[in-house]
């Protein structure tokens, strides 16, 4: 009878704590502050920074458009471009993902959002209605971005087409949609931006360009690989077949410690190997916008990546792809 009596009473305990940690994380997170009092200026100058970040640097017409399966390099379809994307369950996400329509359209995207609320959205994580962001946005990098780049991207993003396109919300598997609510950060000051120049700019933009997302084997849980950073392995399917990220590591027969600078320039700006073969699911439509400065800081930044023997497989490519 006591011992029946102390299991129930352990029983009564564990519901109550796992009742209490989801109670918890849904009252205490996201951490959010209000949207600050902010305005994108309309300047040739802004609109050309804004241009750059979000077609290149911070990438997000690559994230925020339907790709156009039919050709390498993640183009967007032509005429959809920031009008959103999804990726279904099975895509390799925790569920699915939908990265919004960030157009000026009023219904289905960002025409009713004041520049303060898109701000706090790319560089804290959180929606205009307070939910947190799959941090596929990737604001955790995104934060050190300074207020005058943000505001150019917000001052760009005004400026393009509205598409009436509603793409639904994410839908994340228990428990990552509790868990990333613990992820969105308040900003308390403003940040001080990228490096300006150099191997330490090229850090910066490896995380910033989510270089670690594709090229960085992860476990079956999802988690990337302790000692494998960068070295690639992970498969990426569609119309055009199976195909696998890269070795990007200084490893010079597995990864890309052969490769010349010139070698690395015409894969971000052309999307061809060193042998020649176009590459597929690379989104070489943002890196061949990058400045020369900015590649060439890229580049450094790649060259002191530790280097792992790790071998990735042949990509099995279908059809058109197969003939490139």
């Amino acid at each position: 009878m006591m011992l029946r009596k102390i299991l129930i009473v352990v029983a009564v305990v564990v519901v109550a704590v796992v009742a209490a940690v989801p109670a918890y994380l849904y009252g205490a997170y996201p951490r959010m502050r209000r949207a600050p009092e902010m305005t994108a200026p309309n300047t040739p100058e802004a609109l050309d920074r804004g241009r750059y970040l979000a077609e290149g640097l911070a990438g997000c017409v690559a994230c925020h458009s339907p790709v156009d399966e039919s050709r390498a390099g993640e183009f967007p379809k032509a005429g959809l471009e920031f009008s959103g994307r999804v990726w279904p369950p099975g895509s390799g996400f925790p569920g699915k993902i939908v990265a919004p329509n960030i157009t000026p359209d009023p219904e289905t995207g960002i025409g009713r959002w004041t520049d303060g609320e898109v701000a706090r959205a790319i560089r804290e994580g959180v929606s205009r209605d307070g939910r947190p962001l799959f941090p596929l946005m990737n604001y955790p990098a995104y934060r050190n971005l300074t207020d005058g780049d943000v505001l150019s991207i917000i001052a760009y993003l005004r400026t393009r087409k509205p598409v009436r396109r509603d793409n639904g919300r994410s839908n994340l598997d228990f428990p990552v949609g509790m868990m990333i609510r613990t992820v969105p950060q308040p900003l308390d000051r403003s940040p001080a931006g990228l490096p300006a120049a150099g191997v330490e700019r090229g850090r910066a933009m490896l995380k910033l360009m989510l270089c670690g997302e594709c090229h960085t084997p992860r476990d079956s849980r999802g988690n990337p690989i302790a000692g494998k950073e960068l070295a690639g392995g992970n498969s990426f399917k569609g119309d055009w077949g199976t195909v696998y990220s890269a070795n990007i590591t200084s490893h010079p027969s597995a990864g890309i410690g052969a490769y010349s600078n010139e070698d690395l320039k015409r894969v971000f700006r052309e999307g061809r190997n060193r042998a020649g073969r176009e590459l597929w699911v690379m989104p070489w439509s943002i890196t061949r916008n990058l400045t020369d400065a900015d590649m060439d800081a890229l580049i450094a930044a790649l060259r002191e990546v530790p280097a792992s023997p790790n071998l990735v497989p042949a990509d099995q490519l279908l059809g058109h792809a197969a003939a490139h």
